[in-house]
């Protein structure tokens, strides 16, 4: 877990409480120096977080601590609460539009069930799917070891950090251009460091309408208010 580590290091000095908090059915925001937002991980057990009900007013370093469980729904917290600590910047961004063009007559690999895999597939010259429960043409997990060595652009869904794998991936793709994608995504240069060549997350800029999205079941990246799509790349020297 040296990059969950790494991340919670790189905010240790940034710590404040945390004034909101919604767990909704699809995402996790936290409101602490910013807002933070993480997919919201959940399996087929019913779990209750740690200390349910008593999470305002929390020191958010500790909330995002909670990105080591083992369990989903509270990793999803963690990172929700990591998100809110970090100074979002980067350049607005369309992923889209950045993820097709360099797949344009590529090997790629996508882990993570995107809504644009089906184009990503039309522009590549040869294209690979990863999910958890894979569908139809997606591939399992454990086929990255072989693939992704082979891909010239992967990308990467940030609810790897949640299930622990994103770490493994960017060590395969140190061949390739690494995306990590999603409003999950700690804009961070922890990320960088670690061998991710792009971060295509967000930045919040109206807490109320994200947290009104979340509470209200938005499901879709489109659907979210209150956020703006960001971009920053390792800069070589």
């Amino acid at each position: 877990m040296r990059l969950a580590g790494d991340l919670l290091d790189s905010v240790a000095d940034l710590d404040c409480a945390v004034t909101r908090v919604c767990v909704g059915l699809h995402w996790t925001a936290v409101e602490s120096r910013h807002a933070g937002v993480a997919h919201t991980c959940k399996t087929d057990r019913k779990v209750e977080l740690t200390d349910a009900g008593h999470l305002i007013g929390r020191s958010a370093l500790e909330l995002a601590r909670r990105l080591r469980s083992w369990e989903p729904l509270e990793a999803s917290v963690g990172l929700a609460a990591l998100n809110s600590l970090i100074d979002a910047t980067g350049s607005p961004a369309d992923a889209l539009e950045q993820v097709l063009d360099l797949a344009m007559g590529r090997t790629v690999t996508v882990v993570g069930r995107f809504p644009f895999n089906p184009r990503v597939a039309e522009v590549a010259a040869q294209a690979y799917f990863f999910e958890t429960n894979p569908d139809g043409t997606e591939l399992p997990a454990a086929a990255c070891e072989e693939v992704i060595p082979l891909s010239d652009l992967v990308v990467i869904t940030a609810t790897t950090l949640i299930n622990k794998t994103l770490s493994r991936l960017l060590e395969l793709g140190r061949g390739a251009t690494t995306i990590v994608l999603g409003p999950s995504t700690p804009m961070n240069d922890v990320l960088l460091r670690h061998g991710a060549s792009i971060l295509a997350g967000i930045r919040v800029t109206d807490p109320d309408a994200l947290f009104r999205a979340v509470m209200q079941g938005v499901k879709r990246f489109a659907g979210l208010g209150g956020v703006e799509a960001i971009r920053r790349e390792l800069q070589w020297n």
